[in-house]
């Protein structure tokens, strides 16, 4: 028996946290329920959840605010935004978030039902094409890996497996970056990122450069900032000595980001 698909509802009315919750935990889901922003961003920290239900308009931490947090923390979540009437114009703002529908309050609970199983099911087919790909980019480096390796030691670069930068190595298949011997914890974005950095060593890349890079969109330089930003500075938490002082990931002051040699 498959385990229950998890779903976050975030609003700050209780009684469609009541109502969206009791029809959908009949409808066989385990539900959790976050009467505002931060306490579904403390949720997001310390769960994994398959579909966030959020409320655009909230007090203090609004609905996109929180589905930034989440895209930030899981990537994979599948978003449905719930909306009044009055604000469902300006709702089109968080498309670049990738929300995958937006909902108003009013809708009648069987399309609620079949708005999140459609969610599920898109969230769950872009997984299983995700693992083909990386299937069978291991096949095509594990075919390529004696040559690869042989040009590594006429050349006295690094494999398209490994990268090095100073004393950071990063294993491309495993996803698992070490600094001098140590396990870096990052999460699949913040590797991802990392290794755009390693790629380009001691060259800056632009905000939009590396959400291309790392997140597979194009976004404007602004908007890039704001999304990158945040995993540039838990970066820095994880690998920088003093984070305040970053040695490492250097900024170029409005513009970008780029990885300097790093030292034992």
């Amino acid at each position: 028996m498959s385990q229950a698909a998890r779903i976050l509802i975030v609003d700050d009315e209780s009684s469609i946290r009541l109502t969206l919750g009791a029809l959908l935990q009949r409808a066989g889901y385990e539900i959790t329920a976050a009467e505002n922003g931060m306490e579904a961003v403390a949720l997001l920290e310390r769960q994994s959840f398959d579909l966030m239900l959020v409320d655009l308009k909230m007090p203090g931490m609004d609905g996109m605010e929180v589905v930034a947090a989440a895209r930030q923390r899981q990537q994979d979540i599948a978003i449905i935004v719930l909306t009044g009437h009055g604000s469902l114009d300006t709702a089109v703002e968080g498309l670049h978030q990738g929300i995958f529908d937006y909902l108003l309050k009013t809708t009648e609970p069987p399309q609620v039902i079949e708005r999140v199983k459609v969610g599920l099911a898109a969230r769950a087919q872009h997984l299983r094409e995700r693992t083909l790909l990386d299937v069978v980019g291991a096949a095509v480096q594990e075919l390529r890996g004696p040559q690869t390796n042989k040009s590594t030691e006429s050349s006295g670069g690094s494999s398209e497996r490994t990268i090095t930068v100073g004393a950071l190595h990063l294993d491309t298949w495993r996803q698992e970056a070490t600094l001098g011997g140590r396990t870096l914890p990052l999460t699949p974005t913040e590797f991802r990122v990392l290794l755009c950095l390693a790629e380009h060593a001691g060259t800056m890349l632009s905000y939009a450069q590396l959400v291309r890079c790392a997140q597979g969109y194009e976004a404007d330089e602004l908007e890039a900032g704001e999304l990158i930003k945040p995993h540039i500075h838990h970066l820095r938490q994880k690998l920088e000595p003093d984070p305040a002082a970053p040695r490492y990931i250097l900024n170029v002051r409005g513009k970008g980001y780029l990885l300097s040699p790093v030292g034992e």
